[in-house]
């Protein structure tokens, strides 16, 4: 393929914020490609002080002292070959004269550079360079044979389609595929020589060549009178997106709003496309950033790619890819499907302004993008939900999923050793360290602490959140933001504050790990409160001040839950309790910390508790709170377990989602390591786990029932979430009556060989991974030709992760060797849901799974993806149950010949989890074990024996 002969025409006059319009134009008589600002401002890169977003020491850490003005790139693709061609003009400038003869050093990664030339100063003459390419650094040196302060590069290159769904990737749907390009967030590189930093806001644009697809979107409008040249836009590389696809346009949400997805799909786009145009309009408002006035030249529509087969993040304006279990679900679906697909599909949208329009600085100020995502997304969940309409059926009660799915799991992983601060200390440049932060505990502690930031700082109708988001989305629109533009923000419209300066109240939140505890102890002045460190091993941790609630059973005021006083070391609170009365504090567990009482108060707590009446005056919220925080705190040693289980065993009362889903996250962790501890001990009881589960069920058993009406009109979409949770926990522990439930539900009353259609949706996981454990090789067949007739893709993903709670070792191996088969006949995502249900499904699966990983990890990285691998190996830490696994597992981490390569970081991090569980195992296994088996359960109605032969009677008649 001849190369066009470029030549780049740039006028640097001044330093602005404004975006820049190019006009890019191929003349016929020179076959050229000329770059022409409209505007003679072009970009600020070297406004501000050391700050700034420019300043140069903080912003190219590859090559300080060179920018990086424009980039042009051409790309030609061989789909069916699954390579391309490129072609880059690359303007670089040089702002400190005594690095000017230094060489040149760009990002590339699995390139292969086939030529470099380079003119100087914009000019005609092209002339050869010497360059030499660093595999294990990723870099390219170029070497020109003169010394100039602006070159213009001229790279042709080479390189392969990945198929993980990051970077330039070739994406399937059964005989047909589809070509994207996703750079987040440092994948540019794999795609073009690039300074591939988040500060860079250099001048690019796109053209894409050889591609045979019916619609071509991208960030931009095509030019004039092209199909494949994309107008040039203003930002750093990793802000760019395309996707080149034979989808179909299923549905206008609202104006300049496109849903599309693979042909074929009907009648499942109603609930998604409802709710796309209110977070839309919402999001206009919420922002007050109109999204069709970003920027110049942007496509003028939001486009929303439902993809088949892969989920990722994208940040790319107009081009916005969802996976398709997220957004397409029939009219009577799961509830969990509902509330996974509206945060999903929030998300993704929200980044269209948190992650395109503001961007950080560097990786390490993640944090304030991602914060501004998740709350946003839950701010437009919970206005398109409403707010007055609690008595509707299918009301999601969005305060109470941001409680558990964001701040308690936080709370979770932010109490590990080694858990990661929201700042860290130092600017992130290496790849594993960018991917280990933006992709960890940054997702979900970043929303929480601006949850409880909003409460500190404002009433019931000040969003101090909003405040700074609307701030920065238009006084730094289309530049980079950071932790102290964040605080600017918050001061803009900050008067008084009960936290004094903003700035030093924030700094221990962000700048350090974990969090802390709040001690609460009854004495005769009152009520003593003190702060100190929580974690699963102690560590030194700054004090913070604390945002206090807290109501009484003598006043029950669970809806103040904005702070009554702040807490800096120690307080003594001036209320007196009589005997019986009770004290809780962080009301509706809005807070980013844990609370502990002394034994009188917990005793009183559980007497409340453990009487209906009592219990329910409590707040459901705190009900939860208080089951997640006795059950980390006896975790952490910090509670004795008699106290953390007389808490959990009142459950025997609770029907809320919110307490259990708390039991049932917390509750696993024990779950897993007795089963292991009592696998193949013939002196140990193997059902110790199970007598938990008997005691704390009987209110769920009783009034939700696993035997729900189907169709169900009547009961709330809270409901069916909680059962459909509650009995997947107690078939997978070995309830019998809800394996007994499960069997009568798997068959089809009209065809005893195929799979019952009409089990409700919620349950269906807990029915299908327990016929798939219980039953033999007809179970597993009448799944796969269920799986053929599936109409929808989440469903069949239902399906798939049944298949992993299979007992059968070779089906296991067959199953997971199918993931990375090169005519897999699963997709991406489908492929790591498969990994990870068989990791979680058993101690032995646990193993299996483990030791496919140390013999194929070359395999899963290409079949899965980067991200995607070390995603799973913090899944394998998770389910590494006992010392042998623990023992097997580190082995493979530390061994010079695992394979890991750049995933090796996240291995070591993993293993430290791995690891510190392992001393819980040490001290605390054998105690919570003693005391199970020494705390009988009431005696059982049933006839577990009798259940049982009735069960598998039922099982092999089919």
């Amino acid at each position: 393929m001849g190369l066009f002969r470029f030549v780049l025409l740039i006028t640097i006059v001044s330093v602005t914020c404004k975006p820049v319009d190019l006009n890019i134009v191929q003349t016929e008589e020179f076959n050229e490609l000329v770059l022409e600002p409209e505007s003679k401002n072009v970009i600020n890169v070297t406004e501000g002080t050391s700050n700034e977003v420019t300043s140069l020491g903080m912003r190219n850490q590859v090559r300080p002292g060179m920018e990086v003005l424009s980039y042009a790139i051409e790309i030609n693709a061989d789909v069916n070959a699954g390579s391309f061609n490129g072609r880059a003009i690359i303007q670089v400038r040089f702002s400190d004269e005594s690095t000017r003869e230094d060489a040149i050093i760009l990002h590339v990664a699995d390139l292969n550079i086939n030529r470099v030339q380079y003119a100087i100063m914009g000019g005609s003459n092209l002339v050869d360079a010497d360059y030499s390419t660093d595999d294990d650094d990723q870099i390219i040196e170029i070497e020109p044979g003169q010394i100039a302060l602006l070159y213009t590069l001229y790279i042709e290159y080479s390189g392969s389609l990945d198929r993980a769904g990051k970077g330039l990737y070739r994406g399937s749907y059964g005989d047909n595929n589809y070509l994207a390009m996703n750079l987040h967030p440092t994948y540019a590189r794999r795609v073009f020589p690039c300074m591939d930093e988040p500060t860079e806001a250099s001048i690019i644009s796109f053209s894409f060549e050889g591609l045979d697809y019916n619609h071509l979107t991208s960030n931009s409008m095509l030019e004039e009178n092209s199909q494949t040249h994309f107008r040039a836009l203003v930002g750093p590389p990793h802000l760019w997106g395309m996707i080149a696809h034979n989808f179909v346009t299923v549905n206008l949400p609202t104006a300049n709003v496109l849903l599309f997805s693979r042909p074929g799909i009907s009648s499942q786009d109603s609930h998604a496309s409802v709710a796309i145009n209110s977070f839309f309009n919402h999001l206009n408002e919420w922002t007050q950033k109109p999204y069709l006035e970003v920027i110049e030249n942007q496509d003028g529509r939001m486009n929303i790619m439902v993809l088949p087969d892969v989920s990722t993040d994208w940040n790319s304006l107009s081009t916005v890819g969802i996976w398709e279990p997220y957004v397409f679900m029939e009219q009577n679906h799961a509830v969990k499907q509902r509330v996974i697909g509206l945060t999903k599909i929030a998300e993704a949208m929200s980044r269209q302004w948190f992650g395109y329009v503001i961007y950080p600085e560097n990786w390490r100020y993640e944090w304030v993008v991602a914060g501004f995502t998740t709350y946003s997304a839950y701010e437009m969940m919970r206005l398109f939900q409403g707010d007055n309409i609690a008595n509707d059926v299918n009301w999601l009660d969005v305060n109470t999923l941001f409680v558990t799915e964001v701040i308690q799991e936080s709370l979770l992983r932010d109490a590990y050793i080694n858990s990661n601060p929201l700042e860290p200390a130092d600017n992130l440049f290496d790849e594993d360290a960018i991917r280990d932060h933006v992709n960890g505990l940054v997702k979900l502690k970043s929303a929480a602490v601006m949850r409880m930031i909003r409460l500190v700082l404002g009433d019931a109708d000040t969003d101090f959140i909003q405040i700074a988001a609307r701030a920065l989305l238009n006084v730094r629109s289309l530049e980079t933001i950071n932790t102290l533009k964040f605080i600017d923000g918050i001061n803009s419209e900050l008067v008084n504050s009960n936290v004094g300066d903003f700035d030093e109240y924030l700094e221990p939140w962000v700048e350090s790990n974990g969090y802390p505890l709040l001690r609460v102890e009854s004495t005769f002045s009152g009520v003593l409160l003190h702060q100190t460190p929580f974690g699963f091993t102690n560590r030194d941790s700054p004090s913070r001040l604390l945002p206090i609630t807290y109501t009484t059973s003598i006043e029950k005021n669970f809806d103040n839950i904005h702070p009554q006083f702040m807490l800096d070391i120690n307080h003594n609170l001036n209320v007196f309790l009589d005997e019986e009365d009770w004290i809780l504090f962080n009301i509706q567990g809005q807070g980013y910390y844990r609370v502990t009482y002394d034994t009188t108060l917990w005793e009183r707590i559980i007497e409340a508790l453990d009487d209906p009446d009592r219990r329910a005056e409590i707040h459901p919220l705190n009900r939860a709170t208080l089951v997640d925080d006795a059950l980390n705190l006896a975790r952490a040693g910090q509670l004795g377990y008699d106290i953390a289980f007389a808490v959990v065993l009142t459950m025997e009362h609770e029907t809320e989602y919110a307490v259990w889903k708390a039991f049932v996250r917390n509750m696993n962790f024990l779950k897993k390591r007795l089963e292991a501890f009592v696998f193949d001990d013939e002196d140990l009881d193997p059902d110790i786990y199970l007598r938990m589960v008997r005691r704390t069920i009987p209110a769920v058993e009783r009034e939700l029932t696993f035997y729900p009406d189907t169709p169900s009109t009547s009961e709330s979409a809270m409901t069916l979430l909680t059962r459909g949770l509650v009995m997947d926990h107690a078939c997978r522990a070995g309830y019998r009556p809800c394996i007994a439930a499960a069997v009568d539900w798997f068959y089809d009353p009209n065809n005893n060989e195929v799979v019952n259609p009409n089990i409700p949706h919620e349950i269906r996981p807990a029915v299908y991974c327990t016929m798939v454990r219980e039953g033999g090789d007809e179970v597993i067949e009448a799944l796969y030709n269920r799986l053929e007739i599936e109409p929808t893709h989440y469903e069949r993903v239902v399906i798939l992760e049944s298949l992993g709670c299979s007992n059968d070792p070779n089906f296991i191996n067959g199953l997971l060797m199918q993931t990375i088969a090169s005519n897999s006949p699963y997709s991406v995502e489908e492929r790591v849901k498969i990994f990870a249900a068989v990791a979680e499904s058993s101690y032995t699966n646990a193993d299996l799974a483990r030791d496919f990983m140390r013999l194929r990890v070359n395999e899963i990285r290409n079949m899965y993806g980067v991200e995607k691998l070390e995603e799973l190996i913090f899944v394998l830490a998770e389910n590494m149950a006992d010392r042998d696994l623990t023992r097997e597992f580190e082995i493979w981490v530390q061994s010079s010949f695992n394979n890991l390569e750049d995933s090796q970081m996240a291995a070591e991090r993993a293993l430290d989890y791995v690891q510190e569980n392992l001393n819980w195992e040490d001290t605390y296994r054998d105690d919570v074990y003693e005391w199970i088996d020494e705390n009988h359960a009431p005696t059982l109605v049933l006839s577990l024996v009798a259940l049982c032969v009735s069960i598998m009677a039922a099982i092999f008649n089919h």
